[in-house]
């Protein structure tokens, strides 16, 4: 998993990303077309790759809206206003995770399944290494079981239809503390370490230490 920063390697992530939209139906299929909307620029958004033997297979994106910003850094925030009492209630901040794609190319199940996992994996280290007191993910409705059984989230408000689809997409909420406890009793695979933490960390850097740096100098004004 890599954070991207370099504009080749999003635009990449977001072709795979039109990919994988187009084959569920949600887009049409354009050749090297990406899919993209104003968060994937907005400076406290990083863009995640999974690479295997180099390939990037998957990608996600996850925004981020510290204490001192407006929820318009997160992309959810027009279609869920039930967030607002979800932010009222994080002096931490929030992170949402969105726009996980796989590429669509990829036909073993277990693969994939395994993929999405490691992405969820990756948020989890990502929003413990920003120190955020609670995490969001807009997902699909065959996704909402696995969520709140192995990493005990909780559903925000009412489906509402987030694009690019016309499916009603879920929003759901977790304690970062309760995730961890329930990941490591259900399943170890999402148990997230005090070194993927740190490494987490770093890899932030080039988001989290510009954000950071603007809310320490906007609390001196």
């Amino acid at each position: 998993m890599r954070l991207l920063l370099r504009p080749g390697d999003i635009s990449e992530a977001l072709r795979l990303r039109r990919r994988a939209y187009a084959s569920q139906g949600h887009v049409p299929l354009v050749k090297d077309a990406e899919y993209r909307d104003s968060h994937d620029d907005y400076s406290s958004t990083a863009i995640f790759g999974a690479f295997d033997s180099g390939r990037l297979v998957a990608s996600m994106r996850v925004c981020f809206s510290l204490p001192g910003d407006r929820l318009a850094s997160l992309p959810c925030a027009p279609y869920y206003p039930a967030l607002a009492a979800i932010a009222a209630n994080a002096p931490n901040g929030l992170i949402e995770v969105s726009r996980l794609a796989i590429e669509p190319g990829l036909g073993n199940t277990s693969y994939r399944a395994t993929l999405y996992g490691f992405m969820v994996r990756a948020a989890l280290a990502a929003a413990r290494a920003a120190g955020v007191s609670r995490i969001i993910v807009a997902t699909r409705p065959d996704w909402v079981a696995t969520y709140k059984h192995l990493l005990s989230f909780e559903q925000v408000g009412e489906p509402a239809l987030y694009p690019p689809g016309d499916m009603p997409i879920t929003l759901l909420v977790g304690n970062l503390e309760d995730a961890a406890k329930r990941a490591w009793m259900r399943n170890r695979f999402f148990r997230v370490t005090d070194d993927d933490i740190a490494h987490m960390r770093r890899v932030l850097g080039p988001v989290l230490h510009p954000m950071k740096s603007a809310l320490a100098a906007a609390s001196k004004r």
